[in-house]
């Protein structure tokens, strides 16, 4: 894989003798602050059910059926 620009800047100031970078950040010493959790199957249905463009011809009748009106 390339080498990112950033990497190749701190490979370079390590060999002119600057100090390392890397080790002024901060540490979490493993523990991390996030957790993640995947949605579940019913949390990801209501945001699609939701959501701002959703299909509106599906929500009318459930059964399925749909009524037409002809004028004329």
């Amino acid at each position: 894989m390339a080498k990112s620009k950033a990497m190749k800047l701190r490979e370079k100031q390590l060999r002119e003798g600057n100090r390392d970078v890397s080790k002024s950040r901060g540490t979490w010493y493993d523990i991390k602050p996030i957790s993640r959790m995947t949605k579940t199957k019913q949390a990801t249905l209501e945001k699609y059910e939701k959501k701002h463009k959703r299909n509106q011809s599906q929500d009318r009748y459930e059964n399925g059926s749909f009524f037409i009106f002809c004028y004329i």
